[in-house]
Order: C-alpha cells, then sequence, then structure tokens
C-alpha cells in the first residue's frame, strides 16, 4: 500500500472527526476575528442570536443521522467498488480527480441554491437563512433541518452519478463548511485583497450582498467557494444599491425580534408570507 493510499485511508476513517473538528476550529477562529475587526456593527445582541442559530445546527446533525441513512464518503466508496459513475469510467490522476470532484459539485451546490430561491416551497424553506438580520459566522450555519436533509440526498443522488472517490469527496465537504463559515463571516477585508479574492473565490463582501432585504439583490451571488458560476451565469453582482454599511440584511417580512427565535424558525416554512 503507497503512502497516498494510507493518506487516503486515514481521511476516510477518520471523517467526522476531520470534518468537525475542522469545522468548530474555524468557527472559534471567526469568531474571534469578527469580534476584533467588524466589517459591520451589529445592532442586535449577537449572543441570543448566536445560541438560536448553533442551536439549530445542533438540531440539523440530530436530523440528519436520523434521517438520511447514507454518509457520502459510504455512498462513493460503494460507486467506486461498482465502478459507477461518471468519474469512475474515466482512468484519470489522482489530483485531476479531485479537482474535478471540487469543481463539478461546487457547481451542483450553486445550482441547488438557485433552485432553492426560484422555488416557492423550498425558498419557504430556505428563507430561515435569510431571516438573520445580521450576518456573521454563524449564520453560515442557520438553516432549517428540512433544506440539510434534502441536500444531503441531493448529495447522495450526485454522489451516485459523478462517481467521485471518498477521498474527494471528504475534502469538498470540508471546504464546502470552510467556505459557509467564511464567506458569512463579520469580517473586516481590505478593499484591494478583496477585490483579488474574488477573482477565484467568494468573498464576505460578495456574499454579504446575497442577503440583502432587496430581492433583486438576494437573488445574487449564489455562489459557495468559487465566485465564477455567478459570473458565468449572469447573476453576478459587484455592489449592494445601498452600499455594504448601509444595506438592510434579512427579510422585509420576518423583522420582529421574535421571528430569529429557535421555535419560530422551525415553524416559519408553514407561515404563508
Amino acid at each position: 500500500m503507497n503512502e497516498m493510499t494510507q493518506f487516503q485511508l486515514f481521511f476516510i476513517e477518520n471523517d467526522v472527526m476531520l470534518r468537525l473538528s475542522s469545522f468548530v476550529i474555524l468557527l472559534f477562529i471567526l469568531m474571534g476575528l469578527q469580534k476584533f475587526w467588524p466589517r459591520r456593527l451589529s445592532e442586535q445582541a449577537s449572543s441570543c442570536r448566536h445560541v438560536n442559530n448553533i442551536l439549530l445546527s445542533l438540531i440539523n446533525i440530530i436530523a440528519v443521522r436520523l434521517l438520511v441513512p447514507l454518509a457520502l464518503f459510504d455512498a462513493a466508496i460503494y460507486t467506486s467498488k461498482n465502478n459507477i459513475g461518471f468519474l469512475n469510467l474515466v482512468e484519470m490522476p489522482f489530483s485531476i480527480d479531485i479537482l474535478l470532484t471540487l469543481i463539478i459539485f461546487d457547481l451542483l451546490i450553486y445550482t441547488q441554491h438557485v433552485i432553492t430561491h426560484k422555488i416557492n416551497f423550498l425558498w419557504r424553506i430556505h428563507r430561515i437563512h435569510h431571516i438573520d438580520q445580521e450576518i456573521d459566522v454563524t449564520t453560515g450555519i442557520r438553516f432549517h433541518p428540512f433544506e440539510i436533509v434534502l441536500s444531503a440526498f441531493y448529495k447522495i443522488l450526485a454522489v451516485i452519478l459523478i462517481g467521485p472517490t471518498a477521498f474527494a469527496i471528504i475534502v469538498y465537504e470540508i471546504l464546502l463548511n470552510a467556505a459557509a463559515l467564511f464567506t458569512h463571516s463579520n469580517i473586516l477585508i481590505n478593499p484591494k485583497l478583496d477585490k483579488y479574492l474574488r477573482i477565484f473565490i467568494v468573498t464576505p463582501d460578495m456574499h454579504r450582498i446575497h442577503h440583502s432585504a432587496n430581492r433583486d439583490e438576494t437573488d445574487s451571488n449564489y455562489g459557495n467557494i468559487l465566485s465564477s458560476w455567478d459570473k458565468l451565469f449572469k447573476t453576478y453582482r459587484l455592489l449592494p444599491k445601498a452600499g455594504y454599511d448601509d444595506m438592510i440584511i434579512g427579510l422585509k417580512d420576518f423583522r420582529s425580534p421574535a421571528s430569529g427565535q429557535l421555535l419560530q424558525l422551525l415553524k416559519n416554512p408553514f407561515i404563508s408570507r
């Protein structure tokens, strides 16, 4: 067994530990950075928001464990063993396989995100993420359990059709979680650096526009890791109309303090607004 195979096996055997530890470490690092170098000053008490968002994330973890029968890396192992999926039918170097997996799955998640804004019943589930009237790193883990479970099944289907290696899909999941935290973080980044970063990746300023209360701005900048999809499919917006400091975050129909409480977030998809 060569060194690379041992490395891959280590990732596969320690998948949960690696994803959880990288997630928690980055979460605390970004929470610290946004406390000392905030992009926008918070107008609300952050501690209550943070608790609600984190509790919602914990509920999501339990929901996936109970309702999703197959982990992504298990699906990837199955497709590899049975030669299922596009990437399993083509011989290619290990590095190219990983790169293609990252690109294809980032496009698929971009597509999923666009669809959640266009189909009414999916939007009602997804809007929980947009109700937050401030945007910081915990907004990146604020999703309704229905959305997380549906997303898990969507990604399992994608694994079966595409056929990535288990190692590649674990790497993508780690990067996707890291991007969700980074792009929602309330961190001040030098505008010149931001300009160069968003040539390749989604930055917090770029994604913040997506959380604008103006619907035409909400329906833009859907990207997760790569900024190229928004530019390619004409959903890219450079700046918010009101400017970064004055733009209103959230949704116009849900601005009361009660709308951000945990129970209300769980009930929200059933509210006819």
